[in-house]
C-alpha cells in the first residue's frame, strides 16, 4: 500500500514518467509503444495539417475528373466544411503500423514417410471462408517429402493475393524493392510515392517493409529532406524510428533552425518515452528541455546548442 508521500510523488509524476516506468517493468513489442495513445498524440502533433500539401493533385495515372467547384456560403456552412475538410486530412495522414518483424510462421503437423515421391509438387490447402483476415486465414501445405505443415509467411501472403487480390499488390516483389536499384533512384521526389508503394505491396511486420522504410528514413535524415516527408502519413513512422535509433540530433537541429522548438520538445518527449532515458527531464520551457537534453543524451550536443543560440 502507498504512503502518504507515495501517493502524491505518483500524482506529481508527469505522464510520460508513469509510462515509461511502465514500460521498463516489461520489454514491450514496437507496435504497443507506437500505439500508446500518448506516443501517438505527439506523432499527429508533429506531422502538421498543411491542407494544400495534403489535397495536392498527385501524379498517379487517374484522370482527374472532378472539377474545381466555387460557391457562396454562410459562416456556419463554412464551419462546417471545415470540420469536413479537416476530418478528410486527418484521414489521410492515417498513419501506416509500426511493427516489429515477425517471427516465423511455419509448424510441423506432421510427417508421413508414405508420401515421399508422391508428387512432384507441394500441395496446399486453404480455407477460402469469407470473412477471415488474412492473418487468421488457415493455410496447410503438403511437402513433397511428405511433411504437412502450416504455411510461411510468404505461401500466405502469395495465397491470400491470389483468392483475394488487392490492387496495385504484385504476386512476386517488384524490381523497385532490391536494395541495389531502390539506392540509385532514393531522392526527395521519390521518398512518399516509395513509401506508399511499400504499404500497397508488404504487410507493415515484412522484412523488406520494415527495411525498404528504414533505408528510405536513413536517407532522408543524411541528407536532412525532413520536410518533404511533413504533413504525410509517413511524417510519424519516421519520427518514431529516429527517435528509436537514436538518431534525432540533426532532426533537432532542423527543427530548431526552423522555429519549431515546441516540435523539438515532442520530438525529445516520443524520444524519452522509447528509450526510457530518464537522464533528462522534459519539464519546463522548451528551450530549458532541449538544453537539457542536449547535455545528457544527445551525440551531438554542442551542434545543437549552437543551433539552440542562433535562434535566440
Amino acid at each position: 500500500m502507498l504512503t502518504m508521500s507515495g501517493s502524491k510523488m505518483m500524482k506529481n509524476m508527469s505522464r510520460i514518467e508513469q509510462l515509461i516506468r511502465q514500460c521498463s517493468t516489461v520489454a514491450k513489442r514496437k507496435q504497443d509503444v507506437f500505439y500508446d495513445s500518448e506516443v501517438q498524440g505527439l506523432l499527429k502533433k508533429l506531422t502538421g495539417l498543411n491542407y494544400q500539401k495534403i489535397f495536392r493533385t498527385r501524379r498517379i495515372g487517374e484522370k482527374i475528373e472532378e472539377k474545381a467547384v466555387y460557391q457562396f456560403l454562410t459562416d456556419q456552412e463554412l464551419e462546417r466544411i471545415q470540420k469536413e475538410t479537416e476530418v478528410k486530412a486527418l484521414e489521410k495522414l492515417q498513419m501506416p503500423p509500426v511493427m516489429d518483424v515477425r517471427k516465423p510462421a511455419g509448424r510441423v503437423l506432421e510427417k508421413d514417410p508414405l508420401l515421399i515421391g508422391f508428387d512432384i509438387s507441394k500441395v496446399v490447402f486453404t480455407d477460402i471462408t469469407y470473412g477471415i483476415s488474412e492473418r487468421e486465414r488457415i493455410v496447410v501445405v503438403r511437402d513433397t517429402d511428405g511433411t504437412l505443415r502450416t504455411a510461411e509467411w510468404e505461401e500466405l501472403d502469395r495465397i491470400n493475393q491470389t483468392y483475394y487480390p488487392r490492387p496495385g499488390r504484385k504476386h512476386t516483389i517488384p524490381a523497385l524493392f532490391d536494395r541495389n536499384h531502390l539506392e540509385t533512384i532514393l531522392g526527395p521526389d521519390k521518398y512518399e510515392y516509395i513509401l506508399d508503394r511499400n504499404c500497397l505491396q508488404f504487410e507493415p511486420d515484412n522484412p523488406v517493409y520494415i527495411s525498404t522504410a528504414e533505408l528510405v528514413y536513413n536517407h532522408i535524415n543524411e541528407n536532412k529532406h525532413f520536410n518533404q516527408l511533413h504533413s504525410t502519413r509517413h511524417y510519424g513512422p519516421m519520427v518514431f524510428y529516429l527517435c528509436s535509433s537514436q538518431q534525432i540530433d540533426e532532426f533537432l537541429i532542423h527543427q530548431i533552425l526552423n522555429h519549431d522548438l515546441e516540435g523539438a520538445v515532442n520530438t525529445i518527449k516520443v524520444y524519452q518515452i522509447i528509450n526510457q532515458d530518464f537522464s533528462f527531464s522534459t519539464d519546463g520551457d522548451a528551450r530549458t528541455v532541449i538544453s537539457r537534453f542536449s547535455s545528457s543524451a544527445a551525440k551531438k550536443g554542442q551542434k545543437i546548442a549552437m543551433a539552440l543560440e542562433r535562434v535566440a
